[in-house]
Formats: C-alpha cells, sequence, structure tokens
C-alpha cells in the first residue's frame, strides 16, 4: 500500500475532498499549492510554489522526493480566464508543460503509481449514437482551449511512458462531477431553482453522466491500493440522467414543486444562438453518456455513493454555506 502521496490541486474542488478521505485513510501528504494557505499537518505538508516553479525539474524533484505516488488535480478549466496570447501561455504552461514536466520527474524519483485528472470531453463534447469508453479517440479537432491542452497533455505523457511491469500511468476522464463545494452549471441551476424560477426543461431528454467527488475519490483510492500496473484510460459515472430529471431531482431537494416548464426545444437552441449562449444551451439538450465498464472491471470498483445521496449532500452544503 502507498504511504505518502504527491498532489497538486488540493485547495481545489476535487481536491479538498480527496485530501480529507486519504488522510483519513493513513496516508500522509505532500501538497503542492499556487500562493494559496493551507494548514500543514502531521499528516500534510503544503509546499508553496512561485510560478516559475511548475516548470522547474530541480523544484519538482526536490518536492516528490520520498513519495509513493503523485495525484496531479491542478489545472486552468475557465476558457474565460483565456483573453490573449499571454493568457493562453499560462493555460499551456500549467495544463501541459506542468503535468509532463512532474511525469518525468516522478520517473526519475522511481514513484510507481501517477494518477492524471483529464477531461471525457477529450472524446467529445458530445455522444450520439455510442457512449464514450476508455478505448474511444481523441477528438483532435475540439476548439476548446482547455480541452485542447488536456489533449496535448495526455498525448505527451504517454510519449514519455514506457511499459513495465512496475509503473501505473492512470489516465482518468470523468463526465460532469458534483458534489460540496460545486461550481458551474450545476451550481447555477441549483441557484436558479433555489430562488423559485421555473426553467424550461420539461422537453430535454436527453442524458449525460455525471459522477460525485465523493465516487471519484473512491475511485481515485481504489487506484492507490490497485496492484494495476501500466497505462490505463478510465472513464467513470455512478449516474446517467436527463436535464429534465435532474432539474426535478434538484426541485425536489430544494423542496420546490414546480422547477420547470414546458418550451420547445427547437426554440431554445435557436435562443441560444440569437442571445450568443448555443455552449450553455448545447450542454443542456445534448447527451454525453460514458461507458465506464472496463474501468469498474480492471479496478473493482463500484460507486459507493447513490445519486440521490450524492446530489442531496451537494445542494445542502450550497444551501448552508456562508
Amino acid at each position: 500500500m502507498t504511504s505518502k502521496i504527491f498532489i497538486t490541486g488540493s485547495t481545489g474542488f476535487v481536491g479538498r475532498y480527496l485530501t480529507k478521505l486519504l488522510i483519513q485513510k493513513g496516508y500522509e501528504l505532500v501538497c503542492l499549492t499556487r500562493g494559496r494557505s493551507q494548514k500543514t499537518s502531521r499528516k500534510m505538508t503544503t509546499l508553496t510554489a512561485k510560478e516559475e516553479d511548475f516548470i522547474s525539474k530541480e523544484f519538482l524533484m526536490n518536492a516528490v522526493n520520498n513519495c509513493d505516488a503523485v495525484i496531479h488535480l491542478a489545472g486552468i478549466a475557465d476558457n474565460n480566464y483565456i483573453k490573449n496570447q499571454e493568457d493562453k501561455n499560462e493555460l499551456d504552461k500549467i495544463n501541459k508543460i506542468f503535468p509532463v514536466t512532474l511525469y518525468q520527474v516522478a520517473r526519475k524519483c522511481a514513484i510507481k503509481k501517477f494518477i492524471f485528472m483529464s477531461t471525457i470531453k477529450v472524446n467529445g463534447e458530445y455522444t450520439k449514437d455510442v457512449p464514450f469508453m476508455e478505448e474511444s479517440p481523441l477528438d483532435v479537432t475540439n476548439r476548446n482551449k482547455y480541452v485542447k491542452s488536456k489533449i496535448d497533455a495526455e498525448n505527451e505523457l504517454i510519449n514519455n511512458f514506457i511499459e513495465n511491469d512496475h509503473e501505473l500511468l492512470s489516465i482518468i476522464r470523468p463526465p460532469l462531477i458534483y458534489g460540496e463545494g460545486i461550481k458551474g452549471n450545476i451550481k447555477t441551476l441549483i441557484k436558479i431553482i433555489k430562488k423559485g424560477f421555473p426553467l424550461p426543461t420539461t422537453q430535454l431528454n436527453n442524458k449525460r453522466s455525471m459522477i460525485s467527488i465523493y465516487n471519484l475519490s473512491d475511485l481515485i483510492l481504489r487506484i492507490l491500493e490497485s496492484q494495476v500496473s501500466g497505462l490505463v484510460r478510465s472513464c467513470c459515472k455512478d449516474t446517467d440522467i436527463t436535464t429534465k430529471d435532474l432539474v426535478r431531482k434538484i426541485g425536489f431537494f430544494l423542496d420546490k414543486s414546480k422547477p420547470d416548464f414546458y418550451f420547445p426545444k427547437n426554440l431554445l437552441k435557436v435562443g441560444g444562438v440569437i442571445f450568443k449562449k448555443t455552449d450553455m444551451i448545447n450542454k443542456l439538450t445534448e447527451p454525453l453518456i460514458v461507458d465506464d465498464t472496463k474501468t469498474r472491471e480492471i479496478f473493482n470498483w463500484k460507486p459507493c455513493v447513490d445519486f440521490d445521496t450524492g446530489m442531496n449532500k451537494t445542494i445542502n452544503s450550497f444551501v448552508n454555506a456562508k
């Protein structure tokens, strides 16, 4: 069993919950942060990195020294961040150069397990007739700068990987993630429904795969404890749910009896074009389904928290947040 873990992104959405879980399970953590304060304890050491440190092999080698595994969660995920070439260079540095440099250093330090958090969107923004699976090809035509940076990082990591019987390069491609501290579109839905505004979603029967931070963290824990080696790409989910049912489920937990109303799907799409919100409308109206059968078999894993429990915890944390 691995005992000392080097982790990036520990102050982020997934990282905050994952670090608590790992400490509960008896792991010792070394957390690399980007100027954010994080308490140091007997089980957790915090290292603060300067801008140049993220691509410094010397700094990273000292940081990961004596660790048994690396979990790389850090990254820039907000496309609105990218406004000019300087921002694009920063995106490439953090999302591509940093993880590849970290992996090269980890291999030199004989670290046996390297877990890289990617996104299911490297396979495409939406699915058609076939779900995305571990073997699905990368969508090299994707114009989303964040997704493109993850595709480039995956390719570079694989190029640096040398097949052997002792090391594991694990690339996880989660779909939409929910849980306490949630951000993005799900948080927006919760806000709107909580205020009592119904949404035009009764015709939206497109399904999207989702996974909670509780189940995603449990999968990471299972990967850490497994004897699997080699290069493994993993899909994961705990539910497939339609947009209509998601809105109604949120409404149920917020005690809102009528969270939705009828509105033609085609008119929603027209409105998206008119108001330049096509991407947002597509996320509501198009399917994105993953098949994680292979991942479950390889790591002998299945979700430990059901969707209702996970979403209820998500909403309660939002409602009770100060």
